[in-house]
């Protein structure tokens, strides 16, 4: 998914995107460095999510947006709650909402004095 994603970004002329293949909360993402990090139907499929989030809320610069997507139909379907709470527990706060309880996008934003 990765290659792919790369491919499409390269392919529309964007040249300040970075990709990363790390596990997370395992420490590897560089602190302050992402303004933009974007989990679509993934949260699920992650062993440890409190760590996981505190490491992409480590690595978000103050004033950056985690997305993340959600759809029912995932087997491993988080809901708006769960991922609330978990987002929350780090430092992040709910800056928008898209959709329904079936599928959604929450935008979590680190707050510009972190």
């Amino acid at each position: 998914m990765l290659a792919r994603a790369k491919t499409k970004t390269e392919a529309a002329g964007h040249t300040n995107v970075e990709f990363v293949a790390a596990t997370l909360g395992e420490g590897k993402l560089p602190a302050n460095r992402f303004d933009r990090v974007l989990l679509v139907t993934v949260l699920g499929e992650i062993p440890n999510q409190a760590a996981a989030l505190a490491e992409l809320s480590g690595a978000l610069k103050p004033g950056g947006v985690l997305a993340i997507v959600e759809l029912v139909f995932d087997p491993h379907f988080q809901s708006r709650s769960t991922v609330t709470r978990l987002a929350i527990s780090t430092g992040l706060a709910e800056r928008a909402f898209f959709g329904h309880s079936l599928a959604y996008v929450i935008h979590f934003e680190k707050p510009n004095d972190a």
